[in-house]
């Protein structure tokens, strides 16, 4: 996936490829790159799924998100999400700004919330 303005300048500090299938928690503090299938919770700062991903989450909480996958379940972020052409989510979301480009399919309710300057994981609830 070509990378976008939005990405951090960092390189991401993790990769979890496509033969990986995670259940349970996933959290980091450095930028992610999903391209695998996770069913369970999710916190970060900077998480992009990939549009090979499979992500389907009780409790995704991060700063900024960058979809091109599929997500289902909920997401609260402290900054931005953008939903990619070709990606298909079914969430609730909570965020301060959020983009979706034509051609995602999005199916869900969305709730605007201002930019938090407070820490983002500790402030919300499980």
């Amino acid at each position: 996936m070509k990378r976008l303005n939005f990405e951090p300048p960092e390189p991401y500090a993790t990769y979890i490829g496509p033969a990986v299938s995670l259940n349970g928690k996933l959290r980091s503090n450095l930028p992610l790159d999903l391209r695998c299938a996770l069913c369970g919770s999710l916190e970060g700062t900077f998480i992009r799924i990939d549009r090979n991903a499979d992500i389907e989450t009780n409790f995704c909480t991060v700063q900024k998100a960058l979809i091109a996958g599929r997500f289902t379940g909920s997401m609260n972020a402290a900054d931005t999400i953008v939903i990619l052409p070709n990606a298909n989510v079914r969430a609730d979301i909570k965020a301060a700004h959020i983009r979706i480009i034509e051609g995602a399919k999005f199916e869900g309710n969305i709730e605007m919330t201002e930019i938090s300057s407070t820490n983002y994981v500790r402030d919300q609830e499980h």
